[in-house]
């Protein structure tokens, strides 16, 4: 079975969760949850996150080449925007100019941009566009790699989360839920509706959110609000955490703070949501907030969204690894929606990279099975030049130079100097083996015939088909079907050749006039009919002999026949010739 490993990474944590199975049915084989060290100033905090994350895969058996990572949600940009056209090509090409106005705080051309469909026709399409930073993506690629992992994809929590609460059967298609993600320092939004993703959003609240020191100062209720609304922009990002726990009241008095305004965004959330279906329930996953889960907000219920799998874990602990759940359900192919951050990094590298080891095992053994073949077929030639093409070259030798010993005559009477050269040379080469010593040999007699037939006048004038010997031809069928009972009497023959033209070749056009005497009509005919039949099946033939019709005698016992014609191709009957004699 297939396995798959969906990692989350975090601020501060990471949890990871390995599948084995299909995208339809699966278990749990493992699942770690871990948080990354603080890091001291100067230190290198992606170095120690992964180390941290290297020391927790030691422990677990993790498909490496099948991984699937989540980044935080607070590092994307959500917008919706819309397209006059549907087609996914189209909208991938024209994108990022069109939501390069919407993102004035990156250069767009720093930023990885992915969309899923909301609304869908043939002329248009409603888009949630999501924007995150490369060097954001960059730095949680660069834990996996360091770690020993390297990603197939990469994503948002927030669609990890709404492909594991849709397998988890937690979104019905006649009911609308709100999914909520709790991390470190900021919270995925989903509104799903009728099955399907509404609307994204990340709120820059956590459940460790109290633990940072702002830069902005707080003053009273009022600087409250103005750290609030600083938070919401990202504020809390820019923080440092506090070198030592402050006063316990302190603390508390902040961790209810951060969960007041937490219930007041999801408040704000419900109240401004408009969908086609009542809002049935607030689904919290994440990291535990106390007192969220099992209350309501504005009227709605707050669940726990946790994923029943066999083998996985149960109650807070399973809503812990939603996020890394579904990621590591879209590796096997499952999920209704496919992100895909690394497009551009993977564009054309991606599917390259899943066959390249397969790839070099097959390359590897091919050359060495090349090269095995070399030595032998090597070898071979070897004792077949100094065996039997020995003999053939010494044969040859003999025949065409002649042999007083062995009573052969020479077939070249007259050879040139550069041929006797040739002959008196062969064997005296090393480099050259005794095939190429006698193709070098017939290329040089083959070069002499050419020379004597321009001398001579051949090839420049091509000579006309012989008439006679067309005429012969169409003779010798006529007298292979003639016998005593059937015999033909030619009244008269005509031989001509006509040049080729339109495309046609030369040919031999030859006109007989005959009769054949038999004892009825109807054995004339058939005999005339039977000359035909006979005439069709020489490979000579320029044309198909189209059958004249037998005219009967008018003294009976015959048929006669005027202006039968046979078109003689004599170019064919010399090609013939030499393939008799191979």
């Amino acid at each position: 079975m297939a396995r798959s490993c969906g990692l989350r990474i975090g601020p501060r944590r990471f949890e990871l969760v390995v599948l084995d199975g299909s995208g339809k049915k699966h278990k749990v084989i493992a699942t770690h949850a871990g948080e990354f060290p603080k890091a001291e100033a100067g230190a290198d905090a992606a170095a120690l996150a992964a180390d941290a994350l290297k020391e927790a895969l030691k422990q677990l058996n993790v498909p490496k080449e099948n991984v699937g990572v989540a980044i935080d949600s607070r590092l994307a940009a959500f917008r919706t925007i819309k397209m006059p056209f549907s087609d996914k090509a189209k909208i991938e090409s024209v994108l990022k100019f069109e939501v390069e106005g919407m993102l004035p705080q990156w250069n767009i051309d720093d930023v990885v941009v992915d969309f899923h469909k909301i609304e869908e026709t043939d002329e248009s399409s409603e888009l949630l566009v999501t924007a995150v930073q490369k060097a954001d993506l960059r730095r949680a690629l660069d834990i996996c790699e360091h770690a020993g992992l390297e990603p197939l994809e990469a994503e948002l929590e927030a669609t990890a989360v709404v492909n594991a609460a849709v397998f988890s059967d937690h979104c019905p298609i006649d009911g609308a839920q709100i999914l909520v993600n709790v991390g470190e320092h900021s919270t995925s939004v989903i509104v799903m509706d009728g099955g399907k993703v509404r609307d994204m959003r990340a709120i820059p609240i956590g459940v460790l959110s109290h633990e940072i020191v702002q830069h902005v100062e707080r003053e009273g209720e009022e600087g409250g609000e103005k750290a609030e609304k600083k938070e919401e922009t990202g504020g809390d990002a820019t923080g440092t955490w506090l070198d030592a726990p402050p006063d316990p009241d302190e603390v508390q008095r902040r961790l209810e703070q951060t969960i007041k305004r937490l219930r007041r965004e999801l408040g704000r959330t419900v109240s401004a949501t408009r969908t086609a279906h009542p809002i049935t329930a607030i689904l919290v996953s994440g990291m535990e907030v106390g007192g969220l889960v099992d209350s309501q907000i504005l009227d709605v219920p707050v669940k726990r969204l946790d994923i029943a799998v066999e083998g996985g874990p149960a109650g807070a602990e399973a809503a812990l690894f939603v996020a890394a759940y579904g990621a590591a359900l879209r590796q096997l192919g499952g999920g209704v929606l496919t992100p895909t951050l690394r497009r551009e990094e993977l564009r054309y590298t991606g599917a390259f990279e899943r066959v390249e080891l397969p790839l070099a095992v097959v390359c590897l053994l091919l050359l060495t099975l090349l090269g095995v073949w070399n030595i032998f077929l090597h070898k071979e030639m070897q004792v077949v030049d100094n065996t039997k093409l020995g003999q053939w070259r010494q044969r040859t030798v003999d025949v065409l130079v002649g042999n007083a010993k062995l009573g052969i005559a020479p077939t070249l009477r007259s050879p040139s100097d550069k041929v006797k050269a040739l002959v008196a040379e062969l064997g005296t080469d090393e480099e050259l083996t005794k095939t190429e010593e006698i193709r070098n040999l017939k290329n040089a007699i083959d070069a002499e015939i050419k020379k004597y037939e321009k001398d001579l006048g051949y090839g420049d004038i091509k000579q006309p088909q012989s008439a006679l010997a067309a005429l012969v031809l169409v003779l010798d069928v006529l007298e292979d079907i003639t016998n005593d009972q059937q015999r033909f009497s030619l009244r008269r023959i005509k031989a001509s050749y006509v040049n080729g033209k339109n495309q046609r070749d030369d040919r031999v056009k030859v006109t007989l006039d005959y009769t054949v005497f038999a004892e009825s009509q109807l054995q004339a005919s058939e005999t005339h009919y039977k000359l035909v039949e006979e005439l069709n099946k020489r490979p000579w033939l320029a044309a198909r002999v189209e059958q004249k019709t037998a005219e009967p005698l008018t003294t009976g016992g015959g048929a006669w026949v005027e202006g039968q014609i046979v078109e003689v191709d004599m170019a064919k009957v010399v090609k013939a010739e030499p393939a008799k004699q191979q």
